[in-house]
């Protein structure tokens, strides 16, 4: 039997990375498996979101979730589309703040384009997922929507949430994308 004493330094260190290690894949299967939740949980209730009147151009950014409401750090899966007015190109894009104001330079969360090809949609039950980056608790979300167009376009939408868990040694954002 070996004592623990007679441990080297180099041993400590590799058991203190087997150990992280081991922490990052019960994160990554927390992940995989963690509870989703809707937001707003009221279906009457979906934020919509508005285009500029013209084409590929953002419209406002529209809160979807007020600051102080999620107390932990967390992630958008995704979002579902609840209603649309127009038939035509859509774009969304997703952002957030810790405090109680547009996202700033790189806190964009991610995005998705889309086609609408009927309205009223005649069957929405996929969810548009978002690979997002994690979103500090008590953050306010975004949403911004642009369509081809040319016209104010909405959509009604609501979002998939997941609590973050934290890994060791994450990476680091990137720190702006070229365009």
């Amino acid at each position: 039997m070996v004592r623990a004493t007679s441990h080297t330094r180099k041993d400590y260190q590799v058991l203190v990375e087997l150990a992280k290690v081991l922490n990052d894949l019960g994160t990554l299967n927390q992940h995989e498996y963690s509870r989703w939740r809707v937001y707003p949980q009221d279906v009457t209730a979906a934020p919509q979101l508005t285009a500029a009147g013209a084409a590929n151009t953002f419209g406002n950014w529209t809160e979807i979730i007020p600051l102080n409401t999620i107390p932990f750090p967390f992630h958008v899966i995704g979002f579902c589309i609840c209603q649309v007015n127009a038939t035509t190109n859509y774009h969304v894009q997703l952002g957030y703040n810790t405090v109680n104001a547009d996202p700033g330079t790189n806190m964009e969360m991610g995005e998705r384009r889309f086609r609408i090809a009927t309205t009223p949609i005649a069957r929405q039950s996929e969810l548009m997922e978002v690979y997002s980056q994690g979103v500090p608790a008590y953050s306010r979300v975004i949403g911004r929507l642009k369509t081809a167009s040319g016209n104010p376009d909405t959509a009604n939408i609501n979002l998939v949430i997941t609590r973050q868990i934290e890994v060791q040694d994450e990476s680091s954002l990137w720190p702006a994308f070229p365009w």
